[in-house]
């Protein structure tokens, strides 16, 4: 159970990580030739112009939400298919920088304070606590946005890779959320939930590793 600490902890990394992965699709689409995201107002870091409430919430009760997703149009770009794949990614790419950026700082301040034992062996000091929470949640949410189920980022990756599997997964993407939500959300499955938290704590570990063998 998440005392209110921690829970303003995760509210206050979701939304500034969410509102950057959405500005980063509205800005690199922009820089793109397509002005449709600066119209709607999206071109902005402010989390409040990318977080949807409800669904927003919903992370905290179903363990399950979104941003609003940044609206582009590919008839502006020059490259359709490629420059539309480089917007997808934008995203996910921000993710990750943000969580080598607080893999970073937590070593570098555990070096600087002495404090590198207390880092790996006290997460639970609140500072720590932070920059392993954020990295890990960005980690998590690059993950999930390279899944190939519309409308997520992975999806146009597909279409890069192999356009009759992106048709047959566009034909049943009813049938295919249907049975990704009750993965979520199905008591006792955690399926997804796992998988995330797995492929998460790897990537994480390694990044811990490799950055604390140059800075340590």
């Amino acid at each position: 159970m998440l005392d209110i600490i921690q829970i303003i902890q995760i509210a206050i990394i979701l939304a500034i990580s969410i509102g950057l992965h959405e500005y980063a699709h509205a800005y690199v689409s922009y820089r793109l030739g397509d002005p449709t995201p600066k119209l709607q107002w999206r071109l902005t870091p402010n989390p409040l112009k990318h977080i949807d409430p409800i669904w927003f919430l919903m992370i905290f009760i179903i363990h399950f939400g979104w941003g609003k997703p940044v609206q582009i149009n590919p008839m502006y770009y020059k490259k359709p298919h490629l420059w539309e794949l480089m917007v997808a990614l934008a995203g996910p790419a921000t993710n990750l920088v943000l969580a080598f950026f607080g893999i970073l700082l937590l070593i570098i301040s555990s070096k600087i304070s002495w404090l590198w034992l207390q880092a790996i062996l006290n997460p639970t000091d609140i500072y720590f606590s932070f920059w392993i929470t954020f990295s890990f949640i960005n980690i998590a949410l690059a993950i999930f946005n390279l899944l190939p189920i519309p409308p997520l980022d992975g999806f146009r990756l597909v279409k890069m890779i192999s356009w009759k599997f992106w048709e047959f997964i566009e034909k049943y993407t009813l049938y295919i959320w249907i049975f990704f939500l009750i993965l979520i959300l199905w008591p006792g499955s955690g399926i997804v939930g796992s998988f995330l938290t797995n492929i998460s704590s790897a990537i994480f570990n390694v990044l811990f590793m490799i950055l604390g063998q140059v800075f340590y």
